[in-house]
């Protein structure tokens, strides 16, 4: 019997109600671009990007219950040993001899390391204050942005001044659900984000195994992906690239998930959430690209290379009508990013100059590929895994021949040519330029899957030799695959202090940062703070405003003084000991113009930090 779904889909009327409403969305989308100023689509998009990632967000809880069969049984299926009738599956052993318990013990291992090792600390200042107070904003007002005069007045906070930021919300989304539940607290964004690391083990392992089809390649690719040292050091952060990257990798699971079932909540579910995580940062809307290129390739010759189910649609799924009809809920949320990009795409970056050309491909291409090459920061032997997976992997077709082991290792190799190359264009994209390294994460889950086949293909290859096969009552392969996961972590182990290590990165913002907080603790609740960095501060739930608003606004400052009983206070930081004049200028100028007395100082090297009290000279 067919579905209410597959009859409206088999109507005469669908292809033209289609081609109406792609039209509309794709006039909607001009119109606004056409008609609005970048300043104006800002404003709009303040209030209007909120809504979009609920309602996303909400679709995406929608699909999810409707695979909860599929989830449950794919987890199911893992967690049960195989039952050999000389060896019954009820001994307690055979029990703990799956995959699911090999997996477990992996994440486990991770998630030790990734809260006990790692630091948890923030690492790029101050985006990770502005991707915290936008989460704030978003889960207290419904608004996306970074506050840049805000104030709480018996607990309700008010905006004042709202600036549309240049970088997408979705990871301050996320973080604002948490806010919402438990409290504005900048300490969420590292949970969540340990969280997310954890998933991506998951991810990675299910990835692996439905390429590769083998437990093996997916757990080693899973263990791999939980040892690389900077995946734990920035999924201790308030960064953004961890999240992008665990929701790329979502998105690649169910892609290839629904192209071997063609099932409609398959699709639907992948629908939904690739415009969400294209929110994450800029360059995730490169999975878009991918995920069209994987359904490109779904069908060489008269089969299909994905499916396995043998009622699965012989068809190309560009040529089914179900792919136009459910691809229109991703086109119609991915619009509203579509519109941030055009609206941001003026901004500074915070450099003069091209932020994208040729001229600085070369270099990144050397520093980057050097990265995975000269075992300083990046293990070797799991670069050494990836290349043979990546070879071996070409030439392997499935035990499914409708499942091409070359297509699959293909797509890998696309995911992260995509997310590394991408880098190499852009002036801050060397993983040795400051805190940049971050961007490396986007590029470590299809590494880590084509490792995992790299091991394989070593377990394949070695694993029966004579020399092996005289270990009684193991399989020949036991030994390898035991040899091999040695040999791996024995090779990582010399990465632990790169792992526990904070660095002299931005030391001079995380000593103002780390003095700011115990600043606040030495003025009255009722007060504010007039600082270059009011996110910062609002997040500990203290009245701030823009520092130029001392120059450009005294009105508003004056006010404020009489507001707050005199208690104005002048944060004097990171930003005023550096050798960018206009900042040096601007702080030169509140001290010119008002009388600071100091309440309490700091002082790291050259970098002097303080708060001082503010009145009218």
């Amino acid at each position: 019997m067919k579905t209410r779904m597959q009859r409206i889909v088999e109507t005469r009327f669908f292809v033209p109600a289609m081609l109406f409403l792609y039209a509309f969305l794709a006039g909607l989308l001009f119109y606004i671009t056409g008609t609005r100023t970048k300043g104006q689509i800002e404003l709009l998009l303040t209030q209007w990007i909120p809504k979009v990632l609920w309602a996303d967000f909400l679709l995406i809880l929608t699909g999810l219950l409707l695979c909860r069969r599929d989830i449950v049984a794919a987890f199911t299926k893992i967690g049960t040993a195989p039952n050999f009738p000389d060896r019954p599956s009820a001994s307690w052993r055979r029990r703990l001899n799956c995959p699911g318990v090999y997996l477990l013990l992996i994440l486990a291992a991770g998630l030790l390391l990734v809260t006990q090792v790692a630091p948890q600390t923030h690492r790029i200042y101050y985006d990770e204050d502005i991707y915290a107070n936008m989460a704030q904003n978003i889960a207290l007002t419904g608004q996306t942005g970074m506050a840049n005069y805000a104030t709480f007045e018996y607990g309700e906070y008010f905006i004042h001044w709202l600036q549309y930021n240049k970088d997408p919300s979705g990871w301050p989304f996320l973080v604002s659900l948490a806010f919402q539940l438990f409290g504005t607290d900048e300490t969420l964004l590292f949970y969540i984000a340990n969280l997310l690391y954890a998933g991506g083990i998951i991810l990675v392992f299910f990835i692996t195994r439905l390429i590769a089809e083998r437990d093996f390649p997916g757990l080693l690719a899973a263990l791999i992906f939980a040892l690389i040292p900077h995946n734990l050091i920035w999924s201790n952060t308030g960064a953004a690239e961890a999240p992008a990257a665990f929701f790329g990798g979502l998105v690649v699971l169910c892609t290839l998930v629904w192209l071997r079932t063609r099932a409609p909540r398959h699709l639907f579910l992948l629908a939904v959430l690739l415009p969400f995580a294209c929110t994450l940062r800029q360059e995730s809307a490169l999975i878009g690209l991918w995920a069209l290129a994987a359904l490109a390739v779904e069908k060489i010759g008269t089969a299909p290379i994905f499916s396995s189910s043998a009622a699965a649609s012989p068809r190309h799924p560009f040529a089914t009508r179900e792919f136009w009809a459910i691809g229109l809920i991703a086109f119609a949320f991915f619009i509203p990013h579509l519109w941030h990009l055009w609206a941001v795409s003026g901004h500074s970056w915070g450099a003069d100059g091209a932020k994208f050309s040729l001229a600085f491909f070369a270099k990144n291409l050397m520093t980057n590929s050097l990265y995975y090459l000269d075992n300083r920061a990046f293990p070797v032997l799991f670069t050494l895994l990836t290349v043979i997976g990546f070879v071996a992997g070409s030439y392997r077709q499935g035990r499914d021949s409708r499942l091409s082991g070359f297509a699959g290792v293909m797509l890998m190799q696309l995911w992260f040519v995509l997310f590394w190359g991408i880098f190499l264009f852009f002036y801050a994209g060397s993983y040795r330029y400051g805190a940049d390294v971050r961007f490396a994460l986007l590029s470590f889950m299809p590494l880590a899957v084509l490792a995992g086949i790299g091991g394989e293909a070593i377990l394949r290859k070695i694993g029966t030799a004579p020399i092996f096969s005289s270990f009684a009552g193991t399989s020949p392969r036991l030994p390898v695959a035991a040899l091999l996961v040695l040999v791996l972590v024995f090779s990582w182990l010399k990465f632990i202090p790169l792992i526990r290590l904070v660095g002299q990165e931005a030391w001079g913002a995380r000593y103002d940062h780390n003095h700011a907080r115990e600043f606040t603790k030495r003025i009255p609740n009722r007060s504010i703070v007039l600082t270059h960095v009011p996110t910062m501060f609002l997040l500990w739930g203290q009245n701030a405003i823009q520092t130029h608003a001392g120059i450009n606004n005294p009105d508003i400052i004056r006010d404020l003084m009489t507001r707050y009983d005199g208690h104005v206070y002048f944060h004097r930081s990171y930003w005023c000991s550096t050798f960018n004049d206009s900042n040096r200028l601007l702080c030169d100028g509140i001290r010119t113009r008002y009388n600071l007395e100091p309440v309490v100082t700091a002082r790291e090297q050259s970098n002097e930090y303080g708060l001082y009290r503010m009145t009218k000279k």
